[in-house]
Order: C-alpha cells, then structure tokens, then sequence
C-alpha cells in the first residue's frame, strides 16, 4: 500500500492546483487500488507530520509519496518524520510547488501536470528498498575559510569549545573588511578598537592555525574526514624571521598604488597592510618589485627570501565553514563614471577616513587633494537595478548615513547630499540614527541618480526629486556610490571547488534561508557572514555563533551516522572488467578481493559508475535504472506528450527550483526527473521514453568544469552525442534530444531551455 499526502501549502500550492481533485483522482479514479491519498494544509506542520505517521502505523504502508515543495526546502523534515514509522528511505516526493504550481498560471493545467508529477512518484515508490546506514569516525579539526569578521569569530567560538581550527585567508593579514573601516554603525565605535582584541585573540590562540595568502584548491572526501589541499602563495619574507620592524619599507625606492588603500594611497613593495597585521610580518609584492636589493641589504634579521616558491599542503578536517565574504561591484564606463578621480567607491572613503589611512583622516578630492564643499552619496549604484543587481546590498543606506553624519560633524559647512530611492534602515537603533543625520542638516533628496556627468574635475548628478516631481541637476566635487556588494571571488572559487550551490544573486545558498541559514546541502559544509548575503557586521557575528553551534553539534561525537545510499555490484553478474573503478574519480571501487566491493565511506554516490558498467552490475541506491524507468512510466502514463528533463541535483534541479520561486512560466509538457548527477543518465534513460510517447527529452546539467562530480556532465555530453545519432537512425530525430549547461542559480536558463525543447519539439 502506498499513502500520498498532499499539501495544500497555504494558497502556495492550494492557489494554483485543486488539491481535493488530485487527492480525489487517486483515491477513485487512479488506475493501481493500491494507492491512497490524503491531504492537509501543511504537510511539513507537526499536524500533518501527526497525520504522516498515523496513516503509516494505520495501512501498514509499504512506502509514501510527499507531494508538495521542493525537497530542498523540507525534504530533511519529511525523511526524519517518516524515519519514525518505517525506513526512512522509503518514500518519494513530488515537487508540485515550485515546478508544477509556481510556473503553470492555468489551475486545470497545473492540477492535470501535478497528476502526472505524483504518479511518476507512485510507480517510482513501488521499487523503493530499505537502506541502512553505519557509523564512521570523525575527525575534530575544522577548516574555517576566509579570515573575515565572521571567520575570526567563528574561529575563537570552536576553539573555546576545545576545537582545533586551521583558519586560511587568501590576503597578507586577517581581518577581512571590516579592519579598513574608520567606524562602524550604529553606534560609531572605531571598527579597529572593535576588531583588534580579536586580531589579538586569534593570533594567540594556541588552538587556531593561520594560513594566510593561501587558498583552498581541493576538498576531496566525507562529511566528518574531508581532504583538503590548500596552496600557500610565497610571501618572499621567511615568517620565522621576520620582525616586522619596517625597515625595508622605510628603505624601498618603489611606490604604488595600495591595494589595502582600494587606490588612494601608496605603498612600497616591500609592506604590511597595516599596523595589527596578523600574522605581523612584512611582505614582497613581487608584481612592484624591481629586485634592487635594497630590502635584503638592511634586512638585519635576514628574512628576504626572493626565490621563494608556492607551497602546497594536506589537512583533514571533519567540517568547514565557508566565510569568503563580498566585495563591491566594478562601476567604471557606466552611466555612474568611477574611473572618474572624483567618483569613489564608500570603501575608498572609508579609507580616506581613517586616521590612519592615506589622508590622516582628512576628506580630501583625489584630483587635487582639495577638500570638497559640496559631497554627494548616490545609493543603490548597482544595486536594486535589473542591469546590474536587482537585490539590496542591505548595508548601503546605513553606512552612507553613517558617514555624512562623521564628516558633517568634523566639517559642518561641508554641504552633504544622499540621494536615494529607499531608505532602508531596519534595525536596533537604525531609525534613530537616520533621524539625528536629518537634525544635522544632512540633505536627503529621494530620487534616482541617472546618470553622473564629468564637468571637469566636478561632477553634475542628473536626478529626479521624486518628491517635488522635479529634475535636478547638483554640481558636486566629490561622489560617494553605495556600491552593491557582490560575492567575492574568493566566494566563487571555493563554490566551485567545494561543489557548493548558489543563489540567483552568486551568494552561497543554505539549504533554507529560515530553518537551516548556515547549513548547506553537502553534510559538514557551513556557510556564514557576507559570503550568504549582504548584512551587516552584527549579523555576520550572529552568523558566526550560529556556525559555531552547528559544527560542535555535528562533531560532537567521535562517530556519525552515513546513509548507504551508495551503489551496489551484483557480483553474479559482474564480469571483473574494472570500467568501474577506472571511472571513478573517488576511488570508491575495492578490486582486491574475490569480488567487486563499493567502499561506502568512499562512494559520492553520484552513479557514474552505473552508467559505464558493460553488463549493468553495479546499481546506485535510491536511482536504480528500473526506479528511473518507472518513474517515467508513471509520468507518461497520465501525460504521454511530455518532454522529459533530467535534472542534476546541484545544478540543473536547482534552477528549476530558482524558475518557480521567480513565478516563471513553464510549459507544463516540460516533467522534471531528479538524478543526482547527469553522469547517472544512462542511453536508456534517454531512449526509453520516446519509445512511450514522449515529445522530447533533456539534461539540464552543471555548467562545463564545473560538475559536482568531476566529470559527471562531460560524460554526459558524449552518452547524447551517441544517443542522438541512434535517434536519427530510428527516425525519431536527434534534435529532440539536448543537453543543456547551467550553474544552480541560472532560473532563467532553466526556462529558456525548457522554451527551446518545446519549440524543438512541436
């Protein structure tokens, strides 16, 4: 017997489909009288998980369909639920939110795709098997990645636990961007007497472990034992030895423009970013230096090291914490002109601020050193604005005003202008805040600047008082843009090498944004800070404590559970050929023995294996060939002119997720089958279901080089290539076969493919 429990969601699913037809249609009218449906407003509240597990103790059921969201949303809630009653393996979820409800405006359409959504489900549960689990042991030392206000903290909170923390930052010091701030609102503390007792506290640490100017280049393992190899670029300074007395800079003929200073000021080649550098120590920036000699000439201590090289290294970790933070969008040649001298960045004010910064603290014009008489902020410069970014960078209103309030109450007839479309000041204090910046004779003038025009060395902003419907056109010596915050590329790199999924905006996503903010879909892998989303530092240190939580929780034994939904190899048909183990990359394949064995531990799971085996031995778990077949049949059975679209879990899956959630039209021929990987595709997979009728069928895969898996979507690529050349000589046409490449936060390409495939498909 097999329950299917549909939600209502609210109006989220119950607004769009007739759930009492479709619970009707399977109590009365489906054509299998093993199958019974109920459904309930919220299947994922404690009464619907009552219900859940009554009917299951009730029937007896052999395995349960969830037709509801995306089982990236709750799918850990409902596994854990029906893990109460029965094996927690055996069910399937129909996903007729966010690709059946979210993306089909027609009720009738919607309600007849969802039927055929769940019976693919129904017929895909009848093959479904108990898998067990075993227990592995753990190792305790955690990676945090990226030296930030979120990674320090996050640092010192698991080591206060007794954690051992290896803390790689890709700059010369840690810090990360808050250390270049003057102050920090709401409450204009000095950002440096904020952070430097922390600075202080992770370099002393006995339990932290710093690695800077080196990146994280491979993550290979399990949650619990991950195998990390990290490449530490040289520092041309043998950190043992040097003293950071400053000497080399002091003698260094070179100068150029600072990195650390975002431009506005020099350094030599030979520096430390700043005074409380952790690690202190000085470094040669080889891209400026002449190699003069003249630092290891006065080098007392005999720390130059110009032949240095690259060092690359192994640790294994049991969890990570991703905390790579942003950086600001690139606004030069756009209407807002920032290669203009006089067009600056707020992280470039900062820095002029500083009373240790290029300036001494005084706001001076870049061109001339003059200070300005009239300063303009333009907020939401790449932000809020479909060209650019359309989401708030969420700080940008708070630390404009902060500014304009230091440098009005420092230079009181300095005229000070925000022009702005929103203000945003949501938070403790925020509101106060904004109102004592109008007492002081701040200008806020709400309208949208479009454009910033060069007039010499002064600038003329084109905006629009939406207020007075009136257009403006202010003459400024001095732009500030509240530039958005975009993710780093730090954040885009370990996303790749960790495999880790985006959102639509590039920012990590968690697994849910409300009940799991810094849990990610990879077990063991944590997310936190600015590398999520724009927030600011409060909320990055609540990221932190959070983060900190999560990983003592999941370390806290010296063993953890692991699910064996790994493959198998029958060994009654396995002929020893070794295609498998030559194939994966995880080195999962044990050959040793007199047969076959996947080690479990080792095995990703993401099936490849399956796919290459010449005499279909080895299966993988949960995606059988038969349980993918009878999935298709249970959708072609109700809708036999669908397109199918295999979608891997990372990516392809994802997207269609991100096209619901954008409440995207999608044809509802379009019928999404999840596999973990598009390597798991097998020729079968893509033949078979035009042998039942279908119009077409398409993988939607991760982008090239950038697999989950390796290679899994490469694989992929040559297995169409051979299958669209067996459709041409049947006569179906290759063309109704596609592969389509796509990154986790692409919705739209997911739409724009599905939209082809009709197309193609007509």
């Amino acid at each position: 017997m097999i329950g299917v429990f549909i939600c209502f969601c609210g109006n989220n699913i119950g607004g769009y489909i007739d759930v009492q037809q479709l619970t009707d249609y399977f109590n009365e009218e489906y054509p299998a009288d093993d199958v019974v449906a109920f459904n309930t407003t919220f299947l994922c509240s404690e009464i619907g998980q009552d219900l859940i597990k009554e009917k299951i103790e009730e029937l007896n059921l052999d395995a349960v369909v969830i037709a509801s969201c995306s089982p990236k949303h709750h799918g850990a809630i409902f596994q854990a639920c029906i893990g109460e009653k029965m094996n927690q393996y055996r069910w399937e979820f129909a996903n007729i939110r966010e690709q059946c409800a979210w993306v089909t405006p027609n009720k009738k359409n919607a309600t007849e795709k969802a039927k055929a959504i769940i019976s693919g489900a129904i017929e895909k549960s009848r093959l479904l098997e108990d898998i067990g689990s075993t227990r592995v042991p753990v190792t305790k030392d955690i990676l945090v990645i990226g030296g930030g206000i979120t990674g320090m903290h996050a640092a010192l909170e698991l080591s206060a636990k007794g954690f051992h923390v290896h803390l790689v930052e890709k700059k010369e010091t840690v810090g990360g961007n808050m250390v270049r701030f003057d102050r920090v609102f709401p409450t204009d503390d000095c950002a440096m007497c904020t952070s430097s007792p922390i600075l202080a506290e992770v370099a002393m640490d006995p339990l932290i472990d710093i690695y800077s100017l080196s990146e994280v280049t491979e993550v290979k393992g399990r949650p619990g034992e991950y195998d990390v190899t990290v490449v530490k670029q040289p520092r041309y300074i043998d950190e043992t030895k040097c003293t950071a007395c400053g000497d080399c800079t002091a003698h260094c003929p070179v100068e150029v423009w600072s990195e650390w200073d975002e431009g506005m000021g020099l350094r030599a080649a030979t520096y430390k970013p700043m005074a409380q550098a952790v690690p202190l120590k000085n470094r040669i920036n080889m891209d400026s230096c002449i190699r003069c000699g003249t630092c290891e000439n006065v080098c007392k201590a005999e720390a130059v090291m110009y032949n240095e090289e690259p060092k690359e290294f192994t640790m294994k970790v049991g969890a990570i914490l991703v905390a790579t933070g942003y950086e600001l969008i690139d606004l030069k040649n756009t209407e807002y002109h920032q290669e203009h001298p006089n067009v600056i960045s707020g992280l470039q004010l900062e820095r002029l601020k500083v009373p240790s910064g290029p300036t001494a603290g005084e706001i001076l014009r870049p061109s001339d050193g003059k200070m300005p008489k009239h300063l303009v902020f333009v907020q939401c410069a790449g932000s809020r604005d479909r060209r650019y970014n359309v989401y708030c960078s969420k700080i940008c209103c708070m630390y404009a005003t902060k500014n304009a309030r230091l440098i009005k109450s420092e230079n009181p007839d300095m005229k000070i202008s925000i022009c702005y479309i929103d203000m945003r000041t949501a938070g403790r204090g925020y509101e106060e805040f904004f109102d004592k910046a109008r007492e002081m004779g701040i200008n806020y003038i709400r309208g949208n600047v479009s454009e910033i025009v060069p007039d010499g060395e002064d600038l003329i902003l084109k905006v629009e008082d939406t207020f007075t419907s009136e257009p403006l056109d202010l003459k400024a010596d001095l732009v500030v843009l509240s530039s958005g915050l975009i993710p780093s590329q730090g954040t885009k790199d370990v996303a790749s090498t960790i495999h880790l999924v985006s959102g639509a905006d590039g920012f990590l996503a968690p697994v849910h944004v409300k009940i799991a903010p810094v849990d990610t879909a990879t077990k063991g892998i944590f997310i936190g800070g600015t590398t999520e989303a724009p927030k600011p530092i409060q909320e990055c240190i609540t990221d932190a404590g959070l983060v900190a939580s999560r990983i003592a929780s999941f370390l806290k034994d010296d063993d953890i559970e692991i699910d064996l939904t790994t493959s198998k190899i029958n060994p009654e048909i396995c002929i020893k050929c070794g295609t498998c183990a030559e194939n994966c990359v995880y080195d999962a394949i044990d050959t040793t023995g007199e047969n076959y064995e996947v080690l479990d531990v080792s095995c990703m799971a993401c099936g490849k294996c399956s796919v290459t085996c010449p005499t279909n031995a080895i299966d993988l778990s949960l995606y059988t060939e038969d349980q993918v077949i009878k999935q298709i049949d249970g959708i072609l059975a109700e809708d036999p002119d669908s397109i199918i679209g295999f979608s891997c879990y990372q990516c392809g899956y994802n997207a269609a997720d991100l096209a619901g959630t954008a409440k995207s039209f999608i044809d509802p021929k379009i019928k999404v089958v999840l596999v973990p990987c598009s390597g798991r595709v097998t020729m079968q997979h893509m033949l078979y279901p035009f042998f039942k009728g279908a119009r077409g069928v398409f993988l939607a895969a991760c982008l090239e080089g950038q697999c989950h898996y390796i290679d899994g979507n490469l694989q992929a690529k040559e297995k169409v290539k051979l299958a669209k050349k067996a459709l041409d000589v049947m006569g179906v046409g290759g063309h109704k076969l596609n592969l389509f490449n796509m990154s986790s936060a692409e919705g739209p390409k997911f739409v724009a493919a599905a939209k082809r495939m009709v197309e193609i498909c007509q």
